[in-house]
């Protein structure tokens, strides 16, 4: 109460004692600021003096301000010092893992190195081992015909043996084929060697017309393609002539070019005798001579003459849908199948060579009786189709070649 009253009483005074307005500039502003705050802290002495201001009051509002200052900056130095453990932290952690991955990368390339080297060292080994075999080389060959692996293959007279995996290796079906040598030294190691060999389709199983023998005259034509046919598997066929000299007797080779699609290609011969063609002749048993520029065929006991029908391609069959079709168990005549003697010829073959069921027909001394058409030997061609009753005769070297044919009557 005391020190509103006296607060009051001081701005009253100041007012009697003719302190300027607002609208009137003071000669010295200086003068009137130290006499409000000189007032102002007389003020404060008589409210102190009088108990009603406590000192230390004066200063909370700094102290306060301070104190929220420090408070502040207190928490922002915590929260710098907490990103700076935080930072240090992922730092360390991320040295960590580059060193660990390093490390293991290390270990990686060690054991790479180590394998490598011991790799190197077992090759090393079988490397010397082969150079001890020569002849182990790649090769082709075509369905049907199983090659002699180890033909030209040798080792020195430190290798006791070489031995292959041939029997693994499908030789009647077209297709690319690991071929492994396995060689044994004399001491008991070992080394082996794979080769990549390839069994093509024969492109000879899909042309037909150049099995029967051919006989022009001297200065007479020839025409390399009468009655060859093709299948789709031979996509060209070239013949080649230039050995052929129709001017002089003798027999020549005419080779031809087959190309199956993709240009890989095999070649074919045919043999065409320039002169006078071989006039057959009667007699009993059975062999073959040579006459006067003349082929002397005697023929077996009990026909009459023998046909030379030239060289055919032989091939066999089974009685199996494989090879019969829906005809398993019949013949086109009607015969029983017996093998040994039942063979076919294409029904365009024996009407362009006037042939008959029942027929004879020798191959190297055995007659054979024609009592079926079709299977392998179904188009215009000089193809025996040979019956058999077994997979080992009817794959065999006996039965997949050419040969003479005669028709005996």
């Amino acid at each position: 109460m005391l020190a509103s009253t006296l607060t009051a009483s001081l701005i009253l005074a100041g007012c009697a004692s003719g302190e300027t307005s607002a609208t009137e500039k003071p000669a010295d502003e200086s003068i009137v600021t130290s006499s409000q705050y000189i007032e102002s802290e007389n003020l404060k002495s008589i409210l102190e003096a009088n108990g009603e201001l406590d000192s230390s009051e004066s200063d909370n509002g700094a102290q306060d301000k301070g104190k929220v200052n420090k408070e502040g900056s207190s928490d922002t130095s915590r929260q710098d010092e907490s990103l700076t453990d935080q930072k240090t932290s992922d730092e360390a952690a991320q040295k960590k893992k580059v060193a660990e991955e390093a490390k293991k990368k290390a270990a990686e390339e060690a054991k790479q190195k180590k394998d490598a080297a011991k790799q190197s060292e077992a090759q090393t080994a079988e490397e010397e081992i082969l150079s001890h075999v020569a002849g182990i080389k790649h090769f082709t060959t075509v369905e049907g015909k199983h090659p002699n692996v180890m033909a030209g293959v040798a080792g020195d007279d430190t290798i006791a043996e070489v031995t292959s995996n041939e029997e693994e290796i499908n030789w009647d079906k077209p297709g690319k084929y690991q071929l492994t040598y396995t060689v044994t030294t004399k001491d008991g190691r070992t080394a082996e060697k794979t080769i990549e060999i390839e069994v093509y389709l024969d492109l000879e199983h899909y042309l037909y017309g150049m099995e029967g023998a051919v006989y022009i005259p001297v200065d007479g034509t020839f025409d390399p393609m009468e009655h060859v046919v093709t299948e789709p598997e031979i996509e060209k066929i070239e013949p080649d002539t230039s050995a052929l000299d129709t001017s002089k007797e003798g027999e020549y080779l005419i080779s031809y070019k087959l190309t199956a699609p993709g240009g890989r290609y095999q070649t074919a011969v045919r043999k065409v005798t320039v002169g006078e063609e071989p006039r057959t002749t009667t007699g009993y048993g059975t062999g073959t001579g040579q006459g006067a520029g003349t082929t002397y065929i005697e023929s077996p006991e009990g026909y009459s003459t023998v046909t030379d029908l030239g060289l055919w391609r032989l091939t066999a069959y089974m009685d199996t849908p494989a090879d019969q079709g829906p005809y398993v168990g019949q013949t086109a005549s009607g015969a029983p199948l017996v093998a040994g003697r039942t063979v076919a010829v294409s029904s365009a073959t024996c009407a362009r060579l006037g042939l008959e069921f029942g027929d004879r027909l020798m191959v190297d001394g055995h007659v054979y009786v024609l009592e079926d058409h079709g299977g392998s030997a179904m188009y215009d061609s000089d193809w025996l189709d040979i019956y058999v009753d077994n997979e080992a005769d009817e794959y065999s070297d006996a039965f997949n070649r050419y040969a003479e044919v005669y028709l005996l009557r």
